[in-house]
């Protein structure tokens, strides 16, 4: 009988064991099939940190140049500024002396008018004077007529009479 439970218990224990060695060298296939996946990630993810390791550097290089090309604009904004300031100043410095020369003839201007209006106002006094001595010939020469229309008409009377 003890011979049996050691018989059975070596049947037990070498189906157990060979059970277990499958079990163990599926698992070691397994083991190494998942190693395998494994260093097949690490090369992957080392080939994304290489390709991400170049587009940083893409991108550090896409924006140094448009800082660049930022400053460059700027510069030039800055110049086209400064160019405008200088000629904008350098017409206004021109216009300013052109109104004050303006200003000023058209003060001598309004000084010649005025001259103008007081030459006209002695001519009018002239003429209204003029109009006056005028006035007083007619006058005169009217009284004149009238005296020797009656002259004549009494001298007509006398030579008649005679």
């Amino acid at each position: 009988q003890k011979d049996e439970e050691i018989s059975e218990l070596q049947s037990n224990s070498e189906a157990k064991v060979t059970a277990l060695s499958g079990e163990v060298s599926a698992l070691k296939s397994t083991v190494s099939e998942k190693d395998e996946q494994i260093a097949q990630k690490d090369e992957e993810i080392a080939q994304k940190d290489e390709e991400i390791a170049q587009k940083d550097e893409e991108i550090t290089q896409k924006d140094e140049q448009i800082a660049q090309q930022k400053d460059e604009e700027i510069a030039q904004k800055d110049e086209e500024i400064s160019e405008l300031q200088s000629n904008s100043e350098a017409k206004v410095t021109a216009l300013s002396g052109e109104v004050s020369a303006l200003k000023s003839t058209v003060s001598e201007k309004d000084e010649q008018i005025a001259q103008k209006d007081e030459e006209i106002a002695q001519k009018d006094e002239e003429i209204a004077q003029k109009d006056e001595e005028i006035s007083e010939l007619q006058s005169n020469s009217e009284a004149k007529v009238t005296a020797l229309s009656g002259e004549v008409s009494a001298l007509k009377s006398t030579v008649s009479e005679k």
